[in-house]
C-alpha cells in the first residue's frame, strides 16, 4: 500500500507504532516507530476525564483504546535455524526448552540401547568390551550435555560458565532444571542471538 494509506490507518487507529511494516530494501518486518513511518505518527494525548455529579473522574466509554506500552514480544530479526549436529555438539548459539528436552530424549534413548548392549556384555562376562563401548559414549555424553546446556544458558542471556553451578551439591542441580528445563528464555534478541522460540 502507498504511504496515504498508511496515513490514513494511523488516522482512525488500524495501525500503530507497534505494527510491523516493511518496504522493498528492508531485511526484515521492523515495528512502524522504528520505520520513516514513524514522522506520521502523532504524540499521545490523554482527553480530561469525564467529571460524575459528585466530581470523581470516571473512564470515558467512547475514548478509543489506547497502544499497548510493552516492547513488541516476538522476535524481529531472522531466526538462525540450528541442525542436530549444531544442537548437540556446538556451544554457540540459542536453544528454547523444546530444544532442550529433545537433547536430553535424544540421549536417554541411547542410554538405554546402549544399557541393553551392557546387559548382554555382561552376561557373557566381557568386561574389555564394556569398558570399550561404556567409556567413549561417556565422554560423548558430557560433551553434548554441555553444549544442550550452554545453548540454554545462552537463551536465558546467562554465560555459558553458568554450567560450573552444577558443581554444587543438590542446590546446582535443581536451579539447572529450573532455569534450563523451564523457564523461557531472553523474549526477543539477546547477547547470543535471536529469539529461536
Amino acid at each position: 500500500m502507498d504511504e496515504a494509506v498508511v496515513v490514513a490507518l494511523l488516522a482512525n487507529g488500524t495501525l500503530g507504532g507497534k505494527s510491523l511494516v516493511w518496504r522493498e530494501g528492508l531485511a526484515d518486518w521492523l515495528p512502524l516507530h522504528q520505520s520513516e513511518l514513524s514522522r506520521y505518527l502523532a504524540a499521545p494525548t490523554t482527553p480530561p476525564p469525564i467529571r460524575t455529579i459528585g466530581g470523581t473522574p470516571s473512564a470515558n466509554p467512547y475514548q478509543t483504546p489506547q497502544a499497548m506500552t510493552s516492547d513488541y514480544p516476538y522476535p524481529t530479526g531472522p531466526v538462525v535455524e540450528l541442525t542436530w549436529k549444531q544442537i548437540l555438539w556446538s556451544f554457540e548459539g540459542r536453544i528454547p526448552r523444546r530444544t532442550y528436552w529433545a537433547g536430553i530424549g535424544i540421549w536417554l534413548g541411547i542410554v538405554m540401547v546402549v544399557g541393553l548392549f551392557a546387559a548382554l556384555l555382561v552376561q557373557a562376562r566381557a568386561p574389555g568390551a564394556l569398558l570399550l563401548l561404556l567409556l567413549p559414549l561417556l565422554v560423548l555424553y558430557i560433551w553434548s550435555a554441555l553444549a544442550l546446556q550452554i545453548k540454554r544458558w545462552h537463551d536465558r542471556n546467562k554465560s555459558g560458565a553458568m554450567v560450573l553451578i552444577n558443581l554444587i551439591p543438590y542446590v546446582g542441580g535443581i536451579w539447572t532444571f529450573v532455569e534450563c528445563g523451564c523457564l523461557r528464555g531472553t523474549v526477543g534478541t539477546n547477547s547470543y542471538g535471536n529469539d529461536p522460540t
